[in-house]
């Protein structure tokens, strides 16, 4: 059996943070100018993702990152599944606080705020956590949402660049989790300790 935990062999599962954990970093990266049930809607929204972007990320990895002569750690569905439900839960996570800041820089809290347009929300999110582009973020959130808006169903007859298999490691997993790492420099020193979703988080230990 695999264990998500530096312990040998728990009693069951053994978490290492936990959504309460997140909610420092989350109240210094959503604008407090924004309606209050905005953002603690947000916050209580984000800070549950992140959590699941842990567990996801300490499953992949390993299988991903095994020798040749290593036995699989995952099903391969299950690393595709898993590839997935990080890129689509990375969305959410850099939409929601590029969303927030967007507000923020244009003087509106979000209570009457039907939907903040991608192009946007990008812009903003780069502006603040990338602003320089030293660290390519603008082009990790494309193929983020690339990867995302491929696996929309509603159009399998006609759109062909649909695949599954197009969910690999580096195309999917690489850049979704290179824009989690990027956003979490910005405060970093409110992220949780033992979160392994921020880089060199293994030198934490």
């Amino acid at each position: 059996m695999f264990y998500i935990t530096s312990e040998e062999r728990p009693d069951g599962w053994v978490n290492l943070s936990n959504a309460t954990c997140w909610e420092r970093w989350l109240r210094r990266n959503i604008p407090a100018d924004l309606n209050a049930a905005v953002r603690n809607r947000l916050t209580s929204n984000l800070k549950h993702i992140l959590v699941g972007l842990e567990l996801k990320k300490a499953l992949i990895l390993p299988h991903a990152l095994r020798k040749n002569d290593e036995c699989g750690v995952l099903f391969e569905p299950y690393f595709q599944t898993l590839i997935f439900e990080f890129c689509v839960g990375s969305y959410s996570v850099i939409e929601g606080l590029g969303a927030a800041q967007w507000l923020h820089h244009n003087n509106r809290d979000g209570a009457a705020e039907r939907r903040v347009s991608r192009d946007r929300w990008r812009a903003a999110l780069c502006a603040v956590y990338d602003d320089n582009g030293a660290r390519h973020l603008e082009d990790d959130v494309r193929q983020v949402a690339h990867v995302r808006d491929r696996m929309h169903q509603d159009g399998i007859g006609v759109r062909t660049e649909i695949d599954w298999h197009a969910l690999g490691f580096d195309a999917a997993f690489v850049p979704a989790n290179r824009s989690i790492e990027t956003i979490l420099l910005r405060e970093s020193d409110l992220v949780p300790d033992t979160s392994n979703l921020p880089e060199l988080a293994v030198q934490k230990d």
